[in-house]
């Protein structure tokens, strides 16, 4: 009997140890079998503390491509202890921020100074942009400093309609005048000068210059701009055509602009198809081509040949197939044993018409062994 109570009272004895030794385990040892590392001691000594002047996002504007533009921040150490600055890596090529003394690490004393400057390239972006630069601090309540630029970059020169083709589409050659005007201005550049215009057909497309509206400046939100005229005239051969306008300034970066001016003057005498289009054209074989001229009205008209392309034959005769007057056959011959080639060219008509002084007829030519 004994012998019982003594083994139940060593059985109690054995659980409440066991229950006081797991209430002092740590709660993870049933996985780790490891005590957890005690927590650092939080410093109560001297401590930096970095504080920057001004913004730390600058708004630089509008600004023009192939530009640099530049921004610097003074970053003061108002604390107790030394500041320690580390440059962050650079987010890009274009982006570049140095300290003062060029190195990458460096140290401020209390009450110390020191200035970041921060460079940006434009490139050829065009839009809008936001570019950072980074600085770690040994600053506890700013570990990392971030400054960035932000702003809206635009080519040197701008026109506007941006698009450099000008095309009138059909018009007529019974209105003398045919005017279309883009304008020109510069970002970087607001004085920007134009210099020059050239035409590539002085005598039918007249181009002039005159300084924008104050009206015009503020709808395109600029402060001075030109305005480029482009009047195509009446006279311009019937057919299609495609000239140029080079601009002219005084912009280092952008000293010249060129403009496509396209479109196809309609008027009383037409063709048909509109274009002598012959491929491919063997060669020792040589090719015919042949196009039908209409005047309007059934006007007689007297065509002669003003240009062509080298050794083609061109020919003007009635349309044999209508009695109708203003019928007629225009007849292209290539002769055998040309060179192989692609001919894109133009046959020019004078006329005695009194509203159609010439007719342009593309040539679209391609020549095979």
């Amino acid at each position: 009997m004994k012998r019982w109570i003594v083994l139940a009272v060593l059985v109690v004895a054995i659980t409440t140890t066991a229950t006081i030794a797991v209430q002092y385990l740590p709660e993870d040892s049933s996985s780790t079998g490891n005590l957890p590392y005690p927590a650092a001691p939080t410093s109560t000594g001297p401590k930096p503390l970095a504080v920057v002047e001004g913004d730390m996002i600058h708004q630089f504007g509008l600004a023009a491509q192939q530009a640099k533009i530049e921004k610097d921040w003074v970053i003061k150490n108002d604390g107790e202890a030394d500041l320690i600055l580390t440059k962050g890596p650079p987010p890009c090529s274009c982006t570049i921020a140095d300290f003062e003394n060029g190195k990458e690490t460096i140290t401020l004393k209390p009450g110390a100074r020191t200035t970041l400057h921060l460079i940006f390239h434009t490139n050829d972006y065009n839009g809008t942009y936001h570019k950072t630069a980074t600085v770690d601090t040994n600053d506890p309540l700013h570990p990392t400093l971030e400054f960035a630029g932000e702003g809206t970059i635009r080519p040197s020169v701008v026109l506007y309609p941006p698009e450099p083709t000008i095309n009138y589409l059909e018009i007529s050659n019974d209105q003398d005048d045919h005017r279309h005007s883009v304008a020109l201005y510069s970002p970087d550049r607001p004085e920007i000068k134009i210099t020059q215009l050239v035409s590539s057909r002085p005598d039918q497309i007249v181009v002039t210059q005159e300084p924008l509206t104050a009206e015009e400046c503020k709808e395109l939100k600029i402060v001075q701009g030109h305005r480029i005229n482009i009047n195509v005239l009446g006279t311009m051969p019937l057919g299609a055509f495609r000239e140029e306008v080079i601009v002219k300034t005084d912009h280092p970066k952008k000293p010249e602009l060129r403009l496509t001016v396209t479109g196809k003057i309609v008027g009383p005498i037409s063709a048909s198809p509109e274009r002598l289009r012959l491929v491919p054209v063997v060669s020792r074989r040589g090719a015919t081509g042949e196009l039908k001229l209409t005047v309007r009205g059934q006007r007689a008209t007297r065509f002669e040949v003003e240009k062509k392309p080298e050794k083609f034959k061109v020919e003007i005769a009635p349309n044999d197939h209508t009695s109708l007057a203003g019928q007629y056959q225009l007849l292209v011959t290539i002769p055998p044993g040309m060179n192989p080639e692609v001919i894109m060219d133009e046959i020019v008509l004078k006329t005695d018409h009194p509203q159609a002084g010439r007719v342009k007829i593309p040539v679209d030519v391609a020549i095979e062994n």
